[in-house]
């Protein structure tokens, strides 16, 4: 599970960094310059702190505590539901007598911790967007920017674990 926030992490700084790179090539000739920044990039930080700054420290720390505030009743409501289900709970001993090391409640761990990432990153973005945001520089805007990113891909790997788990939950409320 560390791994995968991991892997997300690392995707959020490539994605940051790429956008950087074909910004500086489309609106910079790097080659003929020989300079990895030129105006219109030094104007990114400018536009950051006035136009999205704002907005993304209201929309991370509004995310933050709302999954707060949901993760106990998700967890407990997919618990009661699904996972103390008898036809999972029978599903679950036939699968471990194949594959001894399946846990019954892994998949709820899971989205457990996936949450409690989301939370972390969704409170730090906001954080972010009112300690290093407040500088204007390209470097922390590129931070602050890579930051929300990730963010938004563990709230998508959120997504899709509650989904799996809705899934499974309505293959047992159909039979």
């Amino acid at each position: 599970m560390k791994k995968t926030a991991l892997w997300l992490l690392l995707f959020a700084l490539l994605i940051a960094a790429a956008g950087y790179i074909v910004s500086l090539l489309i609106f910079c000739d790097p080659l003929t310059t020989k300079s990895l920044t030129c105006h219109p990039l030094k104007s990114f930080p400018e536009y950051y702190a006035d136009n999205i700054r704002g907005h993304l420290f209201a929309g991370f720390l509004a995310l933050g505590g709302f999954l707060l505030s949901l993760k106990t009743f998700i967890i407990v409501t997919m618990k009661e539901n699904v996972y103390d289900n008898p036809k999972y709970i029978e599903k679950w001993q036939s699968a471990n007598k194949e594959n001894p090391s399946l846990k019954l409640y892994l998949p709820l761990k899971q989205l457990s911790d996936f949450l409690y990432y989301a939370i972390i990153a969704s409170i730090s973005t906001a954080v972010f967007q009112l300690t290093i945001g407040l500088y204007e520089h390209w470097i922390t805007a590129l931070i602050s920017t890579a930051s929300s990113i990730y963010a938004t891909l563990l709230l998508s790997w959120c997504l899709l674990l509650i989904k799996r788990n809705l899934d499974t939950w309505f293959e047992y409320l159909d039979t």
